[in-house]
């Protein structure tokens, strides 16, 4: 994707490196990434594994598919090093031969669902974890990328076409309507931080009893688009998410996400661009992998026509009409 490093520092590379011994570890079962309503899966594998201590670890491994929208691994790698050190995901222990190798969590913990965000409680909390990342320094990560929700938008339905996928008529009528605001928006911009990055709910882990209360603050997983990036983007991709689902309206999700109140219709802009991405991401997937057993044309299709609902329903077509 179209993603900017940061400066070098070789200080950081110094002290990011660890004595982890992945070749003494013990591998055992490799799960496929889960189908969720979020995703189709087939980002890559899991790996259980113990190390020589004893302790039980996981090893994540990444399709190559994925390389075309993810963040590169070193930046991903980066990112959860940081977000593990404040509690914020499971701890990073190595990255070996491409792939991530992290704590593993107590089996207690599970991916959320899309019914667990109808709980304020637990959406609040998710919120706050993803706040909380926007907090954390990364002035000195040479290898974090800059990442615009946008230009990944765009730079996969120009990988669409150039694999000859045909695209919905519908779609681009949703783009013809975005495009005064991608004309102005740069005035809407908040200062870039830290961020997860995808408000799928598969992408945190909560540790809940059978009643569903939490037991422990969520954890972010899935950081595949994470970066130094505006948080506005990370809030439309929340929003693009939660949809009819949440115990939480959209003005109280911006305000636990810190976003001012006047941005909603930003945030809500930037739900529609989320959707399209992703309906992107779908359609090149069926044209590229090698897996037939996944139907990602359905999904990207099911992705773009939640484009255009979500820009027709909420409101947001009269404000771009201002523009």
């Amino acid at each position: 994707m179209r993603a900017e490093c940061l400066a070098e520092t070789p200080a950081r590379h110094a002290s990011r490196r660890t004595r982890f011994a992945v070749e003494r570890c013990t591998w055992g079962n490799v799960h496929e990434t889960d189908i969720t309503p979020s995703w189709v899966g087939g980002d890559g594998t899991f790996t259980d594994g113990v190390d020589e201590t004893g302790r039980e670890v996981l090893l994540r491994a990444f399709s190559p598919e994925s390389a075309a929208y993810a963040s590169p691994l070193r930046s991903v790698e980066t990112m959860m090093r940081a977000a593990g050190r404040h509690g914020l995901a499971p701890k990073v222990l190595a990255l070996a031969e491409g792939s991530i190798v992290m704590e593993r969590v107590p089996a207690t913990w599970r991916p959320a669902k899309l019914d667990d965000l109808a709980d304020p409680v637990v959406l609040s909390a998710i919120l706050t974890q993803r706040r909380r990342m926007h907090g954390v320094s990364l002035q000195e990560t040479p290898d974090v990328v800059r990442r615009s929700i946008v230009a990944d938008m765009f730079g996969m339905r120009d990988r669409c076409v150039e694999e000859g996928v045909a695209l919905p008529r519908r779609s681009d009528e949703t783009l013809r309507l975005l495009r005064p605001f991608f004309d102005k928006a740069e005035f809407f911009r908040e200062g870039p931080v830290a961020c997860h990055g995808d408000g799928a709910a598969s992408n945190v882990l909560v540790n809940v009893d059978a009643t569903g209360q939490l037991l422990s603050a969520p954890l972010l997983t899935g950081w595949t688009l994470s970066g130094v990036m505006d948080p506005v983007e990370e809030a439309g991709s929340v929003l693009a998410e939660t949809g009819p689902f949440v115990g939480l309206g959209k003005a109280e999700i911006l305000k636990v996400l810190g976003i001012p109140l006047r941005l909603l219709p930003v945030a809500e802009a930037y739900a529609v661009v989320d959707d399209l991405l992703w309906g992107y991401i779908g359609l090149w997937r069926s044209a590229v992998s090698a897996d037939r057993s996944i139907d990602y044309a359905k999904y990207g299709l099911w992705r773009l026509e939640k484009s255009g609902c979500q820009l027709r329903s909420s409101g947001l077509a009269e404000w771009l009409g201002r523009l």
